[in-house]
Parts: structure tokens; C-alpha cells; sequence
């Protein structure tokens, strides 16, 4: 059997070239590649380009200058799916650089790109379309100009391309017409479970925070996520949040979920999904992004009081409490605000924060550089201010200097909130000594003037807290506190019940004040040594303290009646005094002459007012001291009335002990219209002599003060006067009150008696007859009560 010939070789046809094997590593060879006719040329040339673009910036920005751009645009359009894939593939990593985005603006590549993304193409194709897209839809042309090419249809399953094409108007219509952006579609196709899926596939790593962004907004609206909580979705996101090494997908996922608790039903569902734990593992992590999201998120977190009460336990406060040193802003910014929420009505976490030695940073924030970071750290401190001795603690680390360097923030929320924080910690004596001392009083009452209502809300607050003493009232007033609270009861915009509660409290802690002002004083206001009745008050009067007006060259006018029972050597705090409205008739001893004194009382009683007042504010201007004069000068004190000292005494021993309070104030009226003249007919009024005995003892005195114990001629304001003041000493419950024309009166309540002897209730309001028929006893609603209060 013969052996088999071998089959030779076919011989290749004359037209066709023989195959070539080309090894290139220029770029520049295999962009002309692009211009060949052979498709697996053309899909070899358009994956090497697009791994080589895939690698920098630079590489992308060599190909443009190679020329690239224009035939890759021609290959995306090819009939060949493959040479179609990887030409978009190379062309949306291109597009990444600016200057690609540029030419591809100038070469109409909108409509190709769109054209890409219809649904019979592959799915790399759609990704880097979309990618394409989305780095030129920053631009407001391209906006414009997707819009018009119906890209926004093609394209609703792009996140980020979506998300930057609604920040324009038409585009944002049109995607809700599309229900692009439409929740209850995502739900309808699972579009929420596929959201955290896609998040938590390591493989789209650099889509996470677009994502997030959609997952979001989704997430505000309480049936996505009662939905979410259902399918475990939440969870897994929660559990991602923790876990991932990304921290940008870390910040945005605690961004998320800050946003969707803002709503108190999704605050629910977190915290049943134990949505605080995953935020204070956030907490730890080493980027100033995270920290500062995580700590708004549990703010937020904190409004749900459970919330509070579980980031206690899990050790939250001391995380947050590292963080108020960061050097980020944010991050102080969230931590003090996560903080004044958490110990918010929770006394728990206001001792953790005390022992784990929050105070300390959060004192020194007061003054941080950013306005609310202060106002946070004031928020915080003054939850800490509710147990006693937590607030010691805080005034013992020097909150009350730093709160007063606080309120010199030009801020209104910082002046608000630290005006609280002092209402909170200057309420005994020490702290409002320190505040006074540290210089905190003008700016308070400076702080009044604001035309931010809750800066004056909270300030009036603090002014009606340091108020509760006299020093400190007396210089408030001084500084023109009163003045403006004043004002502000007369507002109809400024009034508030705060403003009212400052005034009644300063006037409360000053009395001469109060009845200046007033022209009453209620039971509850007892006259102390050092009170002075000096006149009604003048809208515009300024105040003067009892020293100054005691500098004053004796006058003609009204004296300042002094109740003073102490020794000279015993200090007292000298009340503020205000100049009076109403002066008496001047003087005949003490005026000019009797001509002049003629001619006065021959002009009106405004006009004579006006004159005398004026004359009493020239000679206080005049008789101003210099500075170094006062200091040189020894502490004045009130001179003591030993006439009126008797007076108490005698009172003790013969009228308190009286079995009734109709007797004691019967027998009190008596007492007063004896020491003062005795009864004088209504006819007779006329004719009885005061002004000149008052005019000797100014003379004798040298002084325009005089003790009322002193006074042995005096009419209805002097006795008036003196009951008030003899009553509160036995604990005779009575009210002075000033009239016009120099009257005043003293109200009593008192209970009729039944056969038996007992009181019949509610008792009724009385006036005290100690001019006419002293011990008489009128129904405020009298006529003669009425006839005793007018002129």
C-alpha cells in the first residue's frame, strides 16, 4: 500500500494582504488604528486606549492631543456592539479630564452619548455613557442641552447624572414629570433595596456617596423608610456605615441619617434599629468629616428621649466630650451641639458630663471663634446649672468670667444663649458679686437695647436674676437698666413678660426706686434702713445715688425723707434715688427772697415744676466731684434717726402686742398723727404750718436729707411715710401709696368680726385716716376715701 502525500498549503489570493502581528507601545500608532476598517482592529486599538486613559489625567489629556476624541465619537456609533462598548468605555474615562469636556462640548457629543443609553444597549455601555454625561452635566449649556435631546428619560438610572441635572429648573420639572425622582416609584420597583445592595458592593465603591446622596432623600420620607426597616435594608446600611473603610462614605452615610431623623417617626425606627451605636463608632474614626456628621446625626438622634438615654450608656458622652479640643470647627460645632441635646431634661448625662470632665472644654469654648460653637457650649453649661451642686462646680471652674466675655459677642445667638447661661449660674450672692466684679453689668444692660427679641428675652432673664439684690440692682439702675425696661414696657413690638418680671424684680430689690416710679409700695415691700422718699419721678430724671444727693447745696425744694434707724459706723448699701417730679412750695428761709418766692408761686403749676426741677438739676451738675476727689474722699453713710429708732421701740412695747390688727392699726394711726402735729380739720388745712419747720431743720441739718423722726409737723406724705415704715417693723401688713398734690395713704386689708369674735372673710381693703380723725378707718370705695385721697 503506498504512503499518503502530504496536503500542501493553500495559496493565499492575490488581493489579500498577509496577516500581520503588530506590537506597539506608542499611543500615537494606535490612535491612527482608530481610523481602520477592520473591526477587530478597531476593537483592539479602543481597549488598549481605553486602559491606557483609565491609568491618569495625563494619559487622558495625551490622547486629546493626539487626536483621539473625534474618531472615538465615530466608533461609538459603530454596528458593532464590541467596537461600540469600547470606544464609549475609553470615552467616558476620558471625559474625566476638564479639557475633553471641553471638546466634546464643541463636537455635539450630547445626542450620541444619550443615544447610548437606550435599553436594547450593554450595560457598559449605559455606566460609561452615563459617565460621560455626568462629568458635562455640571455645566449649565449641557444641562440645557440634555434637557432638549430627552437625555433626562434615558438616563433616570443614572444616580449622579440625576442629581446634578436637577439643579436646574426645567431639568428638575421634567424629572418629576418622568417620576424620576419620585419615591413611591422607587419603592414600587425595589429601587430601595437596590440602592443598599449597590452600596454595599465594594465593586462600585466610587458611586457610594452618590448613592447615598439618593438614598437620603429617599430616607426623610417615613414609607421608604418603614419600608427599609422591613426588607433589613436599614440595617445592612447601618452595618455598612460602621464597617466601610471609606471615609467619605462614612460622612455621607451619617449625613443621611441626620437628615432622615430630622422627622420624629424615623428617629423611631433608628432608634429601634440601635442607630446610635453605629454613630459613636463613628465617633472614633480618625477623620474630622465623620466626627463631625456623626455628631450632628446624634443631635439629632438626642431630640427622641430614649436616644438620650441610650447614648449615655454607651459611653457616647465621653467620645463627644474628646472631641470639644479637635481643631476642626465642625467637629467642636457638632459635639457641643450633640452634647446640649443629650443632657437636655436628663440628669444622668449632666453627671457624666461633670465627671468625665466636660466642663473645663466646654468653659473655654464660651469664647471659640465660631459664634455656634458658643452658643452651643452656653446651652450645655446652663442644663449643667439645675443641680445645685453641679452649678457650684461649674462657678468654681470660673464659668461666670468666661460667660461675661461671652456676652460680648457681636452674635445674637450667642448673646441669647449666654444670657441664659448667666440667668443660670449668677443666682446667689457670690456669683453675682463676681459677675459685677468681672464687669458683666453694662454689657447686660447694653444688651437690652438689642433689637433681636430673644437676645433681650434671655437678657432680661439675667438682669431679673442679678436683681435680686440691692448692690447689684443699685448699679443696674445706675447703668440705665431700668431706663430701658421702662421703655420697653411702653412698647407695643418690644414688651415681653420677661421685661416685665426684670422691671418688677429691680424695682422689688430697690425701693426708693420703686415708689419714685410707681408711687406704691404692696405689703411685701418692707422698708429697710436706707430707704428714701425723694418725690415722684420725672420720665427723663436721672438717677442719683444717696450720696451724690447728698453733695447737693441745701435748696428750697421738696426734702429727701430718710428712714434710718442704724448706727453711722454700720455700712449700708446707698439706694439709687431718683430726682423728683413734683417739688414742694419753696422755702421762704431758704428761697432767694420773698419776692421771688411771691413771684414763683404766682406762675402755674407745670411752670413752677418745670423751674424748680430745672434748678435741682443744675445745682446736681454743679456739685459733681472729680474722680480722685471721691476716692480720697471716706465712705459716706446715712446719718442715723435716733427719734425714729425710739419710735420703734415704743411701737413694739405698746402697740404690737394689741390683740387685733384693727387695733394695732387704729392705735399706729394715732401714734403717727401725734408725732406729726395731730389732727388737722379739713378747713384748717390751709393754715397748717409745715414747710417752714422742715425749711429749719434743712438749715440745721445742712442737708436737703432729712429723718423722717425729725419731721414734727407733716402732712399726708409724711405720715404716710412714717406708718409704712413703723407698721413693717411690728409686722403690720399695710401699702403706701402716692396721690397727687402731696398726698399719699396707706391701705390695709382687714376682716370684719362676727358675734363671736372670729373674722369674716375675704377681708377688704381700708384706708388709713391720719390727717383728719387719725384712726379712722375708710372703705377704699368711699366717698370719704376718696375725698381723703384728692385734693
Amino acid at each position: 500500500m503506498g504512503k499518503k502525500k502530504a496536503k500542501e498549503p493553500e495559496t493565499p489570493a492575490k488581493d489579500e494582504f498577509d496577516p500581520l502581528e503588530l506590537v506597539s507601545k506608542k499611543p500615537h500608532t494606535v490612535v491612527l488604528m482608530l481610523d481602520s476598517p477592520e473591526e477587530h482592529v478597531l476593537q483592539s486599538a479602543c481597549e488598549a486606549l481605553h486602559k491606557f486613559a483609565e491609568k491618569c489625567d495625563e494619559n487622558r489629556q495625551e490622547l486629546l492631543n493626539l487626536g483621539a476624541l473625534e474618531p472615538l465619537l465615530k466608533q461609538i456609533m459603530s454596528e458593532d456592539k464590541v467596537v461600540r462598548r469600547n470606544a464609549t468605555m475609553c470615552l467616558g474615562t476620558m471625559a474625566q479630564n476638564a479639557n475633553v469636556k471641553k471638546e466634546l462640548r464643541k463636537l455635539s457629543s450630547i445626542q450620541p452619548l444619550v443615544t447610548l443609553l437606550g435599553p436594547d444597549e450593554d450595560v457598559l455601555c449605559h455606566e460609561f455613557a452615563s459617565l460621560a454625561l455626568v462629568s458635562m452635566a455640571a455645566e449649565f449649556s449641557c444641562k440645557v442641552e440634555i434637557f432638549e435631546q430627552g437625555g433626562l428619560e434615558a438616563i433616570k438610572n443614572s444616580v449622579e447624572a440625576v442629581s446634578l441635572l436637577v439643579q436646574d429648573y426645567h431639568s428638575r420639572s421634567a424629572v418629576k414629570e418622568l417620576n424620576a425622582d419620585n419615591r413611591g416609584a422607587l419603592r414600587d420597583l425595589e429601587g430601595l433595596e437596590k440602592l443598599v445592595d449597590f452600596v454595599g458592593n465594594k465593586e462600585y465603591e466610587d458611586l457610594h456617596v452618590q448613592a447615598l446622596q439618593v438614598l437620603s432623600n429617599c430616607l426623610q420620607d417615613v414609607d421608604s423608610m418603614q419600608l427599609i426597616q422591613t426588607s433589613g435594608g436599614l440595617q445592612k446600611l447601618l452595618a455598612f456605615a460602621a464597617e466601610s473603610n471609606v471615609p467619605e462614605v462614612q460622612q455621607h452615610a451619617a449625613k443621611a441619617i441626620a437628615l432622615a431623623a430630622k422627622n420624629g417617626e424615623n428617629r423611631k425606627i433608628f432608634h429601634e434599629q440601635e442607630c446610635e451605636k453605629t454613630l459613636i463608632i463613628l465617633l472614633s474614626i480618625e477623620s474630622p468629616g465623620v466626627q463631625a456628621s456623626a455628631s450632628l446625626a446624634l443631635a439629632v438622634m438626642s431630640e427622641n428621649l430614649s436616644s438620650r438615654d441610650v447614648i449615655g450608656k454607651l459611653e457616647g458622652i465621653p467620645s463627644l466630650i474628646n472631641l470639644l479640643t479637635s481643631d476642626s470647627p465642625d467637629v467642636r460645632e457638632g459635639a457641643t451641639l450633640a452634647l446640649a441635646n443629650i443632657t437636655t431634661a436628663n440628669s444622668t448625662n449632666c453627671g457624666d458630663v461633670v465627671d468625665k470632665g466636660g466642663v473645663d472644654p466646654l468653659i473655654t469654648l464660651l469664647n471659640d471663634v465660631k459664634p455656634s460653637v458658643q452658643a452651643n457650649a452656653a446651652v450645655c453649661l446652663t442644663n449643667l446649672a439645675t443641680e445645685e451642686s453641679w452649678r457650684s462646680e461649674v462657678q468654681q471652674r470660673g464659668v461666670v468670667p468666661a460667660l461675661v466675655q461671652a456676652l460680648q459677642s457681636n452674635a445674637a445667638i450667642v448673646q441669647s444663649k449666654a444670657g441664659i447661661a448667666v440667668a443660670a449660674f449668677v443666682c446667689d450672692a457670690d456669683s453675682r458679686n463676681e459677675f459685677r466684679a468681672e464687669g458683666g453689668l453694662p454689657r447686660l444692660v447694653e444688651l437690652l437695647r438689642s433689637g433681636n427679641d430673644d437676645v433681650r428675652r434671655s437678657v432680661a432673664w439675667a438682669v431679673l436674676q442679678c436683681g435680686n439684690d440691692l448692690p447689684t440692682a443699685t448699679e443696674i439702675c445706675r447703668l440705665g437698666g431700668l431706663d430701658i425696661l421702662g421703655e420697653i414696657s411702653l412698647s407695643n413690638t418690644r414688651q415681653s413678660g420677661f421685661a416685665k418680671a426684670a422691671m418688677d424684680c429691680l424695682l422689688d430689690s430697690n425701693l426708693p426706686a420703686k415708689y419714685a416710679m410707681t408711687g406704691t409700695l404692696g405689703p411685701n415691700n418692707i422698708i429697710q434702713d436706707g430707704f428714701y422718699d425723694c418725690g415722684p419721678m420725672r420720665p427723663d430724671s436721672k438717677f442719683l445715688t444717696l450720696e451724690e444727693l447728698s453733695s447737693l447745696p441745701t435748696d428750697a425744694h421738696r426734702p429727701i425723707l430718710l428712714v434710718n434707724s442704724k448706727n453711722a459706723d454700720r455700712k449700708t448699701p446707698s439706694p439709687i434715688l431718683l430726682i423728683p417730679k413734683e417739688p414742694e412750695k419753696s422755702l421762704e428761709k431758704l428761697a432767694k427772697g420773698s419776692k421771688s418766692n411771691k413771684d414763683l408761686r404766682s406762675k402755674s403749676k407745670t411752670m413752677r415744676e418745670r423751674e424748680e426741677q430745672k434748678q435741682r438739676e443744675e445745682e446736681a451738675a454743679s456739685s459733681e466731684v472729680s474722680t480722685t476727689q471721691q476716692d480720697e474722699a471716706p465712705n459716706w453713710q446715712p446719718p442715723m434717726d435716733e427719734v425714729f429708732q425710739g419710735y420703734i421701740e415704743e411701737v413694739r412695747n405698746t402697740i404690737q402686742p394689741l390683740n387685733t390688727t384693727t387695733e394695732q392699726v387704729e392705735a399706729l394711726a394715732s401714734f403717727v398723727s401725734n408725732k406729726m402735729g395731730g389732727s388737722v380739720d379739713r378747713e384748717s388745712l390751709s393754715t397748717f404750718s409745715y414747710e417752714l419747720p422742715i425749711g429749719q431743720l434743712k438749715v440745721e441739718l445742712n442737708s436737703n436729707i432729712i429723718p423722717i423722726g425729725k419731721i414734727q409737723t407733716g402732712i399726708y406724705y409724711h405720715r404716710a411715710l412714717l406708718f409704712k415704715a413703723l407698721a413693717d417693723r411690728i409686722a403690720l401688713s399695710c401699702s403706701l401709696v402716692r396721690g397727687d398734690y402731696n398726698r399719699a395713704w396707706n391701705e390695709v386689708m382687714l376682716c370684719d368680726e362676727v358675734k363671736d369674735g372670729q373674722p369674716k372673710f375675704p377681708p377688704k381693703s381700708y384706708i388709713v385716716d391720719l390727717m383728719h380723725i387719725p384712726g379712722r378707718l375708710m372703705s377704699t370705695d368711699s366717698p370719704e376715701a376718696t375725698l381723703y385721697q384728692r385734693l
